[in-house]
């Protein structure tokens, strides 16, 4: 089953199963990995084909550490100006009903894209990712620059660190855009945007294109800076190469892709469930500026979306 709801739309439930695609086009409910080399849509028609899930790896507080330590180091050395660590948080309680957590979900954070599926092949995953990748508007497209993270209940101002994180962010979507031939970009103003235990720099994009331009678009744009690095290539390779576990599909991209109705989300606040246990996928920006502890009080603050409402 498939239990979904967009920001402003009325929850809805498919039966089904996910089915492997070339494209996330036409298609009502899709789900990609953080590299786009996986694709799935859901059909109602498909076949469940039995697979076991395997439970994910957690790395303990020193080892992220340490690891975290040599990025900043490497970061320092010039190899590249950002880049996105994450990590696998295993929820202490145990949990029995994982729909009960999606209707928490779905009180919590209305302006979240909310979902939670069993499916045979993927697994059990549930959600409240609150960042557009794409939507496809009557007069235009839009997407957000969502970066640089404090915990909601600190009343301090943004750091410069995580305003530089933001601004890279920004600049790599305006620099993709502005490539495209008559799109008349705007740029709102940067606003602080809450989501829960934590509050990002938010700044929105809007362009015109052509309707059928979405797989050159999604190539583009992600994975974006917030979730892989700049350069976008060499972060790609760094996590590849650092991360102990499968990211599969936390950053990746969910949503619609029908006809005149695209509405993508990147990925976020999400976890699995394996046995009687939630795990949630985290991360943390790192530039020559972070620190190592601070980055692990990150991402336990993003891991409480979900697990404060077990």
């Amino acid at each position: 089953m498939l239990y979904f709801r967009f920001p402003g739309e009325e929850p809805q439930s498919l039966k089904g199963n996910f089915v492997l695609t070339e494209s996330v086009e036409n298609h009502r409910f899709v789900v990609s990995n953080f590299n786009q080399e996986f694709n799935y849509f859901w059909s109602e028609e498909a076949i469940a084909s039995q697979t076991e899930q395997a439970t994910p790896f957690c790395i303990d507080h020193s080892a992220y550490i340490v690891q975290a330590e040599q990025l900043i180091k490497d970061l320092n050395r010039g190899i590249a100006e950002k880049i996105v660590l994450s990590r696998i948080k295993k929820s202490e309680q145990t949990i029995s009903d994982p729909f009960h957590l999606y209707e928490q979900l779905l009180l919590n954070y209305p302006n979240a894209l909310v979902y939670y599926f069993h499916d045979t092949i993927l697994g059990t995953w549930i959600g409240a990712t609150p960042e557009v990748l794409l939507e496809r508007q009557p007069n235009h497209w839009r997407t957000m620059a969502l970066a640089g993270t404090k915990p909601t209940a600190n009343e301090r101002d943004f750091t410069f660190k995580e305003y530089n994180e933001h601004a890279m962010v920004t600049e790599f979507i305006e620099g993709q855009l502005r490539q495209i031939p008559g799109s008349q970009l705007q740029l709102s103003e940067v606003q602080a945007y809450s989501s829960g235990p934590v509050t990002h720099l938010l700044q929105e994009l809007t362009w015109q294109m052509p309707d059928r331009v979405l797989p050159l678009l999604l190539k583009h744009l992600h994975p974006t800076p917030a979730v892989a690095g700049l350069p976008k290539k060499v972060a790609q390779q760094y996590i590849s190469a650092a991360e102990s576990h499968e990211r599969k599909l936390y950053t990746g991209i969910i949503g619609r892709a029908t006809e005149g109705a695209q509405k993508l989300f990147v990925n976020l606040r999400c976890g699995s469930v394996v046995g009687q246990h939630l795990y949630c996928y985290v991360g943390g920006g790192f530039t020559p500026d972070s620190v190592a502890e601070l980055e692990w009080e990150e991402t336990e603050n993003k891991s409480q979306t979900l697990l404060r409402l077990l």
